[in-house]
């Protein structure tokens, strides 16, 4: 098993969740990778200072009145109709590879009112807390070879202050952590810079590299800035990997990522991926086993005018398990071809009782809805509040 991998389980580790051939990898790993063991310790230490926190805390008698105003009108959305069109989070947080598909095929079902006060204790917990924690700076931990900030070597621990940048080159790694609310791990060869480190604006700026996210907040705190698009966590873990020339490549592993740019929006859900360009932002998300044949035509499709003819490859190669690429084609193909997908994605999943192909292209929120159940790509109630 790679780093990559075994971080991924390091939530099950401390659960003891993980079956007894998995745990026996992990461990021979540990036993020989000084990092991953830094990131175990790291975890257990935070699990710690948890449970030791008080059962009840009076919040500040202002608190509501903060919270509100940087809330704002909340926003209730109905389907890609609307500004912006955003599916919903998966229930479980940190699946298993074996999971993914599994926990996209089960959803919560939770009435209006319940759900609407679940996630406002729960958000009230998280922006006090983050009132509490957060700091203009963040902590930096080297993991491997000579890490800088700015120009200064880190030999151990430091801090990343607004304005500085973080550079690894081909034989260092480094770990952010995002004040409260999570870590970013930075890869080699990797230069960011931190923006803000705000309690309601987490943001970096990812010039080049690749970093490895895990966020445990509401979603909509945490910001990845690269050349082609912005990355936007919706309550996730993920990669990021931004090439020379801006070009970005996200790989969300579990929750879900916005990206965003130039009034353009992809939403990729946990098991799925997304290719951005400059001047173009973000493409269609697919799925991370998706066939090269389709990866490449959606490429085309996306930024390379490929048109119609690239679009008929995509059908072509579409597999069930592609619906969500599909789903997202009958809203960006042009107004003559989206017949053709919306056809192609009811021939490979059956069509919802109820629906049909004019009334999604009219914009019926009740059948774009019925659709969404049927690809477990709803809405979860108790994330509308924080839109």
């Amino acid at each position: 098993m790679n780093c990559t991998e075994v971080q991924l389980l390091l939530n099950d580790v401390l659960d003891g969740t993980l079956p007894l051939g998995q745990q026996k990898s992990v461990e021979l790993h540990l036993k020989d990778c000084a990092a991953c063991r830094q990131e175990l310790a790291a975890l257990r230490s935070v699990l710690d200072k948890a449970s030791a926190l008080p059962v009840s805390i009076d919040p500040p008698r202002d608190l509501w009145e903060g919270i509100d105003a940087r809330l704002g009108p909340q926003k209730i959305l109905a389907g890609p109709f609307s500004t912006r069109w955003e599916p919903p989070r998966s229930a479980n947080a940190n699946p298993s590879p074996e999971e993914v598909v599994k926990s996209m095929g089960s959803s919560l079902r939770i009435k209006r009112s319940f759900a609407a006060a679940a996630a406002l204790v729960v958000g009230l917990g998280c922006f006090w807390f983050a009132s509490q924690s957060s700091t203009p700076a963040w902590r930096v931990a080297r993991l491997e070879g000579t890490p800088r900030v700015d120009s200064e070597a880190l030999e151990n621990t430091g801090t990343i202050r607004v304005g500085e940048q973080l550079i690894t080159d081909d034989s260092s790694r480094a770990k952010i952590t995002v004040g409260a609310i999570g870590q970013v791990n930075v890869e080699p060869n990797s230069r960011l810079r931190l923006l803000e480190a705000k309690m309601t604006n987490h943001r970096l700026a990812l010039d080049r590299g690749t970093i490895h996210a895990r966020i445990w907040a509401p979603p909509r705190l945490f910001f990845v800035e690269t050349p082609s698009a912005t990355a936007i966590d919706l309550g996730c873990e993920y990669l990021l990997t931004v090439n020379e020339e801006g070009a970005s490549v996200l790989h969300v592993t579990s929750g879900w990522v916005a990206l965003e740019h130039g009034g353009r929006e992809s939403i990729v859900p946990s098991g799925a991926m997304c290719i951005t360009r400059p001047g173009r932002g973000p493409g269609t998300p697919f799925e991370e086993d998706a066939p090269e044949k389709l990866r490449r035509a959606l490429e085309q499709f996306d930024f390379e005018e490929g048109g119609t003819s690239a679009l008929a490859t995509v059908l072509a190669e579409a597999r069930t398990a592609d619906a969500m690429t599909l789903w997202n084609l009958v809203f960006r193909a042009s107004m003559e071809d989206r017949v053709k997908v919306y056809n192609r994605l009811a021939t490979l999943v059956s069509e919802p009782e109820g629906v049909t192909c004019e009334g999604v292209l009219d914009g019926n929120s009740r059948m774009i809805a019925a659709w969404q159940r049927h690809l477990h790509l709803d809405f979860k109630e108790w994330w509308r509040v924080w839109q």
